[in-house]
């Protein structure tokens, strides 16, 4: 008996977490940082010691669930092409964690506060030089630079909604089980919400001012380094025009279309100065640096 009544006091807590995350999602306000000029790179964020060792632990979970990639080609490029662009955007590279895991289905590169980038291998099947690959890179680097991946803030109004919906729920489970389940603490409903909304750490996605931002930054970074910025324009336009390849890249693009994703970045393009080199018009396929042939196997 006593079972059952746990079973339904937590079907009912559940119905009781919806509602009040319902309520949140209304009143729910996150504090919104100050925007990025256009063609600033921002300086580089030296994460706490918490924040190193949560994105540690991140990764030890990961390592569970696929097989880590050190020492192919593929990894060895990877760590390369970051180093180079982490120099160019004043990122110390010796104190990141590069890791590449082997899951051909799984396309998508993450940068993690604590200084842990992840990426997946499927990404290798899908790009068609190292300045796409370089292009990605850049772009969760830009993220990082500009602290969009930082916890998020909520204001106090909406704090306090959070204590108040925690409270709600854990009397009414006691109530439901006469007394049989207490519950006790605070941040169930904050954590409900910070995964509904798709802002914790391997889930971020970021909104249209962050991604405006994350575009300029990566284009500029792009543009004072060795790779071709307009590599990044050309993969997500083959996306945007590829049904089956835009299909792949969803969990990549994070419910930014690739056409969206096409229109920030065309943007951040028409902002750069004008300047020989890497800027000068289309990137043709022989002067895109393309990726060794073993790389794509």
């Amino acid at each position: 008996m006593l079972q059952w009544q746990a079973m339904h006091a937590y079907q009912q807590l559940q119905q009781i977490s919806i509602a009040g995350l319902g309520l949140v999602c209304l009143a729910a306000c996150t504090v919104q940082p100050a925007r990025i000029p256009p063609g600033v790179i921002p300086a580089a964020y030296v994460p706490t010691l918490t924040e190193e060792n949560h994105a540690e632990a991140l990764f030890v979970d990961l390592k569970d669930d696929y097989a880590l990639d050190t020492t192919s080609g593929r990894h060895n490029e990877l760590q390369g092409l970051f180093n180079d662009l982490a120099k160019t955007a004043g990122l110390p590279a010796d104190e990141w964690h590069v890791n590449l895991f082997d899951d051909p289905e799984m396309v998508d590169v993450r940068a993690i506060r604590g200084n842990q980038l992840f990426a997946w291998s499927g990404i290798f099947d899908i790009v068609e030089s190292r300045d796409e690959v370089a292009g990605l890179l850049a772009c969760e680097i830009a993220h990082t630079l500009a602290n969009h991946n930082k916890p998020v803030e909520f204001n106090i109004a909406t704090e306090l909604m959070f204590v108040m919906t925690d409270i709600t729920a854990s009397i009414g489970i006691m109530t439901l089980s006469q007394g049989a389940i207490a519950v006790s603490g605070t941040g169930m409903t904050r954590w409900l919400y910070v995964q509904a909304a798709d802002l914790d750490d391997l889930d971020r996605v970021y909104n249209e001012q962050q991604v405006q931002e994350m575009a300029d930054i990566a284009v500029n970074i792009l543009a004072r380094s060795n790779y071709t910025p307009r590599a990044l324009l050309s993969f997500w336009k083959r996306a945007a025009a590829d049904a089956a390849l835009g299909n792949r890249v969803k969990r990549l693009s994070r419910r930014i279309s690739p056409a969206e994703r096409v229109a920030y970045l065309e943007a951040a393009l028409q902002s750069l100065p004008s300047a020989p080199g890497p800027m000068a018009g289309p990137v043709r396929v022989e002067e895109s640096a393309r990726l060794p042939a073993h790389i794509f196997h």
